[in-house]
């Protein structure tokens, strides 16, 4: 086999989304910024794999495009935010060119932030029942543990409302959030239809600054996990409580994650990967609501 690219991906950690290009030998290659937020690793030989476009949406990448232009190999790589680079070279068998992108910007986003992550229902309460009986406080309290690691990992403090199978109601877990000063209050919950054909994520929220959020949200979830978006209302029971007036100073945003009376969706909500990927795109929509008065 000829030397060529085999294989590209991205490991993603808290400090740096990992772009790993493989080949069978160490290749000739170097890096045009060609934007702010884009870069092309040009290399001396051709793809062996087939073209491709991989789309991450990990918080910093966003999409990398693998082609090839005449012998030559080219990486485009789209980033959301400006950051710096490091390179490092492998040479044993695959040899691995390795550039690492920083992820600081969203770790100085995200660092001693207070935000409250709520799973909703618990106990008795099971809140909705997927075709195939899977109940949504299960469900919500999966993706709030990925949810809270991943935040925990930019240096957050993410408390959860509830840990156990137990049941909260609104005013305890809104007094939470009181009691702590939190920054944002996020809700974790499934949207559920009588029609199952209906598919997708919505969300509700209270306050200005909660309707921002909640479609920062909504957006990541729908590029990262290709699920349709169903749109946002705004929230009505919460103005019954007595602790409305400090919870719209706030974000809230209830995000109904996917629709579990949808046979495939809940599916999907069965997956500890799926999951993840969910937590994920939560904490890519809290980023892009506090970048928003950033400059990058």
């Amino acid at each position: 086999m000829s030397p060529g690219i085999t294989n590209v991906y991205i490991t993603t950690t808290p400090r740096f989304s990992c772009l790993v290009i493989e080949s069978i030998k160490p290749l000739k290659f170097f890096i045009k910024k060609i934007a702010a937020r884009k870069y092309e690793i040009i290399l001396n030989k051709p793809l062996i794999m087939a073209p491709d476009t991989i789309c991450v949406f990990d918080g910093l990448v966003n999409t990398v495009e693998v082609m090839e232009k005449g012998q030559r190999s080219v990486i485009s790589v789209s980033l959301k935010y400006t950051c710096t680079l490091e390179v490092k070279l492998e040479g044993q068998v695959p040899a691995r060119l390795i550039i690492l992108f920083d992820r600081y910007f969203l770790q100085d986003l995200l660092k001693n932030k207070v935000i409250i992550i709520d799973p909703g229902h618990g106990g008795k309460d099971f809140g909705h029942r997927g075709y195939i009986n899977l109940l949504e406080k299960n469900v919500v309290m999966d993706i709030a543990k990925f949810l809270k690691q991943e935040l925990m990992n930019y240096g957050a403090y993410a408390i959860m409302t509830r840990e156990k199978d137990l049941a909260l109601n609104i005013k305890e877990r809104v007094n939470t959030a009181v009691l702590l000063e939190a920054e944002m209050f996020i809700s974790l919950h499934t949207n559920w239809d009588k029609d199952k054909e209906v598919n997708g994520a919505k969300g509700i929220y209270f306050g200005k600054q909660g309707k921002i959020l909640c479609e920062a949200i909504l957006m990541e979830i729908e590029k990262k996990l290709k699920l349709q978006s169903l749109g946002i209302k705004e929230a009505e029971n919460l103005s019954q409580i007595p602790q409305s007036r400090y919870i719209k100073q706030i974000p809230y945003a209830n995000i109904k994650v996917c629709t579990i009376s949808n046979p495939v969706e809940e599916g999907w909500l069965r997956s500890p990967i799926f999951k993840h990927r969910l937590a994920v795109a939560i904490v890519n929509g809290i980023a892009n609501y506090l970048s928003r008065n950033k400059k990058y």
